[in-house]
């Protein structure tokens, strides 16, 4: 898991940002990603404005404005990855916790830090480096009404923004928090729930 020394969960959640202390490779690691990313945005913008578009070059527009767009994305994420976003919720915070807590080992994540307003949920991230397991992790905070969270990622090169799983986990916390959910029955193979089902219709008969 990405080192975060001396997380304040208070001074997190009354600001909506981590705050930690970062240590001098996580600076310098952000400082090469906002740099690397600048300047391949800037050249894709430089060709791509120098470039007349026709069907002849219509693969280099394609793929340069791909360039651009990705670049501008990247340092977005870059940018607002300690921002917290936030999900509110109508059930008590002790079930909120409870429903958290059963998404993260029903998806098997590595569940750690459990505090009264605070929990990490660590999955693998890189996992073609040998010697060291990287992940990524999930970082909720708990007040009374909502949740505060964000993505932060490690990796053997660098510690990359977490650019697309994030938006799927969005959706999940909004699912299993909302007062309406029902955790779904548990199914273990297609053959098992058709038996089951089957056997349900024979004592009805």
């Amino acid at each position: 898991m990405r080192s975060l020394k001396n997380l304040k969960i208070s001074e997190s959640i009354q600001s909506k940002k981590l705050v930690f202390e970062e240590n001098s490779y996580d600076k310098f690691d952000t400082i090469s990603i906002y740099f690397g990313f600048s300047v391949l945005a800037v050249t894709s913008l430089l060709f791509l404005k120098d470039l007349t578009f026709s069907r002849n070059n219509s693969l280099e527009y394609l793929i340069l404005t791909c360039l651009l767009i990705f670049s501008l994305y990247v340092l977005y994420c870059k940018f607002t990855e300690k921002h917290l976003k936030q999900i509110t919720f109508t059930i008590h915070k002790e079930e909120a916790k409870k429903r958290i807590l059963e998404y993260g080992k029903k998806h098997h994540y590595r569940v750690s830090k459990i505090s009264g307003n605070l929990i990490f949920l660590n999955e693998p991230s890189d996992i073609y480096s040998p010697g060291k397991e990287y992940e990524q992790t999930t970082i909720v905070f708990f007040k009374d009404n909502a949740i505060l969270y964000t993505f932060i990622k490690e990796g053997s090169r660098s510690n990359f923004p977490v650019l697309f799983s994030k938006y799927l986990t969005k959706m999940d916390f909004k699912e299993i928090l909302h007062s309406d959910y029902i955790e779904p029955v548990k199914r273990t193979t297609y053959f098992n729930s058709f038996f089951m089902d089957y056997n349900h219709c024979g004592d009805m008969v």
